[in-house]
């Protein structure tokens, strides 16, 4: 029989192993197919300012201005062009719009030695077709900064999965792309880029450390396949944006207007007078009695 002091060194390590086993659990936020938010832990990332109330319209505008160049993606949807400087917006305007409202929920129950991990999906234009491309990280908030860590860059799971002879649709793949490490990054050739108010720390391509006391306007994508969601979009983003709008109904009504009077070839002049005489009736600038006396005044001029 085994004594007691043998039971005991016997069980200790399995206990420690089941301890660690449950501590590094994810805490999922949110699961859909493959792509997740889920809150665990970081070697490297304690004492964080957590939890925190972040409006959803922050984390977005903040996320639509990360980019990132020699992606394996290519918004050209050319495949003659192979150039590597091309500077890529990391997010579509989906992903920012889920990982808004995502984060939002997950930064007001994330600890203070405590990360929020993430993979998110999305399809995208390609020279043959379109092809859902993830990207996971990590994130968490420190000195009124918030640190985006990426792990894995456009990368298609499908097609990684069918390499290693592994099949099935995207909502049935395992999904084991990396969040990312603290103690040092992975090899990879594509670069995130800094931008005002964010900076890559300690020259890591791969993190971002952006200032959260700094106002961002949404930054929009003009292409045909990417629309920016006007809800994130600033006050004068706004303004802009009606004005622009509110000149350009004025640019074609005034189009409709000239080509309404304009005089058509063959037409008489009781005619012309009779047609512009039904646009101004038809678009409501004249009362029906006015328009009736006007028309019997020109009939009466046959």
């Amino acid at each position: 029989m085994i004594n007691k002091r043998y039971q005991t060194l016997i069980l200790l390590p399995l206990l420690l192993l089941v301890s660690i086993t449950a501590q590094a659990e994810p805490n999922i936020v949110w699961k859909k197919q493959a792509d997740y938010i889920a809150i665990s832990t970081l070697s490297g990332a304690n004492d964080n300012h957590h939890p925190k109330d972040i409006p959803v319209e922050t984390i977005a505008r903040l996320l639509s201005h990360v980019q990132v160049k020699n992606s394996t993606y290519n918004p050209s949807d050319s495949i003659w062009d192979d150039s590597d400087e091309v500077l890529v917006r990391v997010f579509t305007d989906r992903e920012i719009d889920l990982l808004g409202h995502k984060l939002n929920d997950a930064f007001k129950q994330v600890k203070s030695n405590e990360v929020i991990i993430f993979s998110v999906s999305d399809f995208r234009s390609a020279y043959i077709g379109r092809k859902r491309l993830s990207i996971s990280g990590t994130v968490f908030i420190k000195d009124n900064r918030l640190n985006l860590l990426i792990g894995a860059m456009h990368a298609d799971l499908l097609a990684e999965k069918l390499r290693t002879g592994i099949t099935g649709t995207y909502g049935r793949l395992k999904n084991d792309l990396s969040n990312g490490e603290i103690q040092g990054q992975t090899a990879h050739e594509w670069q995130l880029v800094s931008f005002n108010g964010a900076e890559l720390v300690n020259n890591r391509t791969d993190w971002l450390s952006v200032d959260m006391q700094r106002e961002y306007p949404y930054a929009v994508i003009k292409q045909d396949q990417q629309r920016a969601d006007e809800k994130y979009l600033t006050e004068d983003q706004q303004a802009q944006s009606s004005d622009a709008l509110e000149a350009r109904i004025i640019k074609l009504e005034q189009e409709r207007v000239a080509k309404a009077n304009a005089p058509i070839a063959g037409e008489s002049v009781i005619e012309g007078r009779l047609r512009k005489l039904q646009a101004l009736y038809d678009s409501g600038v004249l009362p029906e009695t006015v328009y009736i006396e006007k028309v019997r005044a020109i009939m009466a001029d046959l």
